[in-house]
């Protein structure tokens, strides 16, 4: 099987040297960040006092503020040339997705043609925006909602809209430039950095992206090599600012995804009110072998097919106990590090060590990994510890 997108094990067989560089490279990226700006956390910070918002930790808004210069530089071009109407009916289909399971088959067939024919880039079009306003912020937000697959993220970005309805429009440009600036920055030190972990972009890119024209996922399958770098940021920060909370919980579960289960169309994993419980059918699964040693360190094993439907069904006693490890691919994690944090259940992140699913990136679909190390370091390895 060739790995596609990326791999954490870099052709060294273990991940365990992408974990060490990536908690170095998170401390660079925080530490330059003063050199752009040294105002602009405190004021949304104030803001946030003012109007009784929850106020995060300084490295969350960071993470934050770096995403939108990420997503203005990847999306801007397209986002600012999108009708009105095709992206209101594509955020209303986005929406209708996640409200009906039973039909969300053939709304996912209507919206990948519509996403193909009005979100992707028209490679004749290449007029560059650069003009730093509220309405084209706003205007890339719209574009994020008819994709579908940024829920999470829009939800933060919110936040940052409503915050610089209070600046000039001088103070809202520069701020903008200034966060276009700061992801420059991550995109030529990623390279340099975590480029070996996700050499193999560009090729699927140029290759293999086409396959997934007029299909729902063709957003998801195009995400360029900044996005990866920003998302492995982002678990990193995500992992800093929600470990206290997550060490403090009584209770702890592994999040695992479907593609983690050997044998997928004969799996009898049992349906439990939080996801699928592994009955240990095939001792060569990795789920299995999870599982395992959850019994053996005390923590809970579930599988899930999706962040959008993953704790839908907890309880408030749940949501008062569990701290979670979200297990998942680079794309996907820091949506479901979110959405678990805003139903008050602290998660950390582990990411797959390579994207293989057959939903989107192999036609065989073979299993996937984790450094499971990296995993019982963050739950810890004493049997005697507090989990």
């Amino acid at each position: 099987m060739e790995l596609l997108t990326y791999s954490l094990k870099a052709n060294q067989g273990k991940s365990d040297n992408y974990y060490k560089e990536i908690k170095d490279f998170t401390n660079e990226i925080l530490n330059e960040f003063p050199r752009f700006n040294t105002s602009i956390i405190q004021d949304l910070i104030c803001y946030n006092q003012e109007n009784d918002s929850k106020v995060r930790k300084n490295d969350e808004y960071i993470f934050e503020f770096l995403m939108i210069g990420t997503f203005w530089k990847v999306y801007c071009t397209t986002a600012f040339n999108l009708d009105e109407k095709p992206q209101i009916l594509l955020k209303k289909l986005a929406d209708l997705r996640n409200e009906n399971e039973i039909a969300k088959d053939f709304i996912d067939d209507i919206r990948g043609i519509l996403i193909t024919q009005f979100l992707l880039p028209n490679k004749e079009h290449v007029e560059d925006y650069t003009e730093f306003n509220l309405i084209n912020f706003n205007k890339l937000l719209k574009y994020l909602q008819a994709t579908g697959d940024f829920t999470q993220e829009i939800i933060r970005l919110n936040f940052w809209k409503e915050f610089f309805t209070t600046k000039s429009d001088l103070e809202i440009s520069e701020y903008l430039k200034i966060s276009l600036e700061f992801a420059s920055y991550l995109e030529m030190r990623s390279q340099i950095i975590l480029g070996k972990y996700t050499s193999n972009i560009e090729k699927f890119l140029n290759e293999k992206h086409d396959n997934h024209l007029w299909k729902e996922d063709v957003i998801f399958c195009g995400r360029k090599e900044i996005e990866y770098h920003l998302n492995m940021v982002g678990a990193e920060i995500m992992n800093r600012a929600f470990k206290n909370e997550f060490n403090e919980r009584p209770r702890k579960a592994l999040i695992l995804p479907c593609c983690m289960r050997s044998h997928q169309d004969t799996c009898k994993a049992k349906y439990t009110h939080l996801g699928l419980r592994c009955i240990k059918c095939s001792k060569m699964c990795n789920v299995c072998e999870l599982t395992v040693r959850g019994d053996e360190y005390g923590f809970e094993v579930y599988i899930v097919s999706h962040e959008s439907s993953a704790f839908s069904k907890s309880t408030k006693k749940d949501r008062e106990e569990l701290g979670i490890i979200g297990v998942a691919c680079v794309s996907n994690l820091i949506a479901g590090g979110w959405k678990s944090e805003s139903l008050n259940i602290p998660a950390q992140c582990v990411l797959l060590n390579q994207a293989s699913c057959k939903n989107h990136w192999d036609e065989e679909g073979l299993p996937t990994d984790i450094n499971i190390d990296q995993m019982m370091k963050i739950f810890g390895n004493n049997k005697n510890s507090n989990l």
